[in-house]
This record gives C-alpha cells, structure tokens and sequence, in this order.
C-alpha cells in the first residue's frame, strides 16, 4: 500500500485527507488530470499532530473516501504507513 496525505479545498473550508492506496503517486495524479474521483482507504486522521485510526473519530463511517479531482490542491506520498515512520 502507499500512503498519501491529500489537501482538497471544498466551498469555504479545507481538508486534509490520510489514506492509503494500491495506486502509485503517478497513477493518482494522471487519473486526477481525467477527472476520475481518487480514493483513499484505511483513512486515519490527525489530532495535535498525532495521528490516529478513523474509528477513533467516528465509528460509524467506513475508513474510505472518495475525492472529486476538482477539489485537490496538492497531494504527498508518505515514505510507508504513517503510524510506523518518523515524523522526524
């Protein structure tokens, strides 16, 4: 899997969405450029700089997204599973 950190604009607000994907970062953005919708799964998210499973925030929800091409400011590939590696 490769992990991703992906920023969208939505409206007036911004979101960072931290997922995972069997895509490469070449075929995300090639993808993105057609219009295709992106997802990520195992999502996790970040509390004060800790990061945390998605069931911690909501149990609810299952950990997947599915983002509108058009809402994407940038995307970045994590080195491996955010949880493991070093933020320093």
């Amino acid at each position: 899997m490769n992990w991703y950190k992906v920023k969208t604009k939505e409206e007036r607000d911004s979101y960072t969405y931290v997922g995972a994907s069997t895509e490469t970062a070449e075929v995300i953005a090639e993808r993105a450029a057609r219009g295709e919708y992106i997802r990520l799964d195992e999502l996790l998210y970040m509390d004060r700089g800790d990061i945390k499973e998605w069931a911690e925030w909501d149990k609810s929800l299952v950990p997947t997204v599915y983002i509108n091409p058009a809402n994407i400011l940038s995307f970045v590939q994590f080195k491996g599973d955010p949880r493991v590696v070093s933020r320093k």
